[in-house]
């Protein structure tokens, strides 16, 4: 996984946590005053991977012995 997928990763998390609704822009600003750049299509991506499945979804099941996510699926 990139610098980029991790920054935008960790911006969902903190999101998440905080009870805040995830969008791109938002990813952005996190990500920009952490001062990493990221690829602009990627905060995009991450706001459509959670639009189709939870972030509590997501984290219960890191090392379920499932196959990947599947990016095709956006």
């Amino acid at each position: 996984m990139s610098v980029s997928e991790q920054a935008c990763n960790y911006a969902c998390l903190l999101l998440h946590d905080d009870g805040i609704s995830i969008t791109a822009d938002k990813i952005s600003a996190i990500v920009s005053a952490a001062g990493i750049e990221v690829e602009s299509y990627l905060p995009g991506l991450f706001t459509n991977l959670v639009q189709k499945r939870s972030i509590d979804d997501l984290i219960s099941n890191v090392g379920s012995g499932g196959g990947a996510y599947d990016w095709g699926d956006l």
